[in-house]
């Protein structure tokens, strides 16, 4: 049996209604599908169009034409309860009530299914306890929000929307206001979540490493508006990163899979011997500083990564010096203060050059000078 998907879109536009003059498209022709054990991930430039599609496909923006399908049925037929009880959205802004504990913001999840009394019945409130720890905040439940950390109440958040046992979850930018180990342990959480039978979970992320380190698929809006949709490893090989993001002194690496900014090149350098970690990590600084990186030694400069006695020792090797170095950082700020002394040198050699041609060709000159 054909899975069905969990949204769908057929020749989807989206973008803003007016009153008196034709809609502002944002982007047209979209046709999505996510799928149940899926977690996507929407990224794109700001502008390009990414909370204008979560809005629309969520209902809350209609559509400028086509067609939006929730569990294989028009998103328009839906009522808010029945609404509720397939799609769960968690939005960016912060939780502003600090009177409540963490289990009463969870157990708001439970309003498709308890009715305008909010009385809790025993599966609710095994519901509430569930989500807490599908999540891992279990010990957060009695403690009031306003004691919580940012990456507390997002978990709190997450939990209240998985409280709704929905088959999709959308989240939008629910990495926003986290350090990088608090972002890495979310989209962990938003992974597991997503393994569910009948459960998947779309979010928008700016974070594109993290991204691609844990979607299993990506939707891409670049700055025109075209939307790609794709395994991050495809759309890598199709160069669509690049030409998404890229802009003046930044290029998009295919083989990194980041972006790099692009600076001065000042030269390439040999590096040879060391571990593969030591190799890589060195190879790393020597790139950030400017210098391509080759395995033999055809070159004005030498690196060789040694083992002194179970320290690693960085020794440079040019026409003139060799110098031991026992940190990268010291071994580039050296290449970095050497290639800056090359350059003045050359430039005061040039204008010695020049002046010297001055006094021999124009004897004015020596006066000027």
């Amino acid at each position: 049996m054909k899975e069905v998907p969990l949204i769908s879109t057929s020749e989807l536009s989206i973008g803003y209604k007016h009153r008196n003059k034709e809609p502002t498209i944002v982007s047209k022709n979209l046709n999505l599908s996510l799928m149940p054990g899926e977690l996507v991930c929407l990224i794109g430039p700001n502008g390009a169009g990414k909370s204008t599609l979560i809005r629309t496909l969520i209902g809350m923006q209609s559509c400028i034409s086509g067609d939006i399908h929730l569990a294989g049925k028009l998103l328009n037929d839906f009522n808010a309860i029945e609404k509720a009880r397939v799609l769960s959205v968690v939005l960016t802004s912060q939780i502003s009530v600090s009177h409540f504990k963490a289990s009463d913001i969870v157990a708001l999840g439970r309003y498709p299914y308890t009715g305008w009394s909010g009385t809790l019945s025993e599966k609710d409130k095994e519901m509430v306890s569930y989500s807490l720890t599908a999540v891992g905040a279990s010990e957060l439940s009695s403690r009031y929000v306003s004691e919580l950390s940012d990456g507390e109440k997002q978990k709190v958040m997450i939990a209240r929307g998985l409280a709704q046992d929905p088959s999709v979850l959308v989240l939008d930018e629910p990495t926003a206001f986290l350090d990088l180990p608090h972002k890495i342990e979310i989209m962990r959480i938003l992974k597991s979540l997503s393994r569910h039978p009948g459960r998947a979970v779309l979010l928008s992320i700016h974070d594109l490493d993290i991204a691609m380190r844990t979607a299993d698929k990506i939707w891409l809006f670049n700055k025109h508006g075209d939307f790609y949709s794709g395994a991050p490893e495809d759309l890598i090989l199709k160069g669509v990163f690049g030409s998404a993001f890229e802009m003046g002194g930044v290029h998009f690496d295919k083989k990194k899979g980041t972006f790099i900014i692009s600076p001065e090149k000042k030269g390439t350098v040999s590096l040879i011997g060391g571990n593969n970690t030591e190799f890589i990590w060195t190879s790393h600084a020597l790139e950030r500083a400017g210098y391509n990186i080759c395995t033999d030694t055809n070159t004005d400069i030498t690196i060789e990564i040694q083992d002194r006695k179970g320290d690693t020792c960085w020794q440079y090797m040019d026409n003139t010096c060799e110098h031991d170095f026992f940190s990268i950082g010291d071994m580039i700020q050296f290449l970095c203060k050497g290639h800056k002394n090359s350059v003045d040198q050359q430039r005061s050699s040039d204008e010695l050059m020049y002046l010297e041609f001055g006094k021999r060709t124009f004897p004015e000159v020596q006066r000027t000078w």
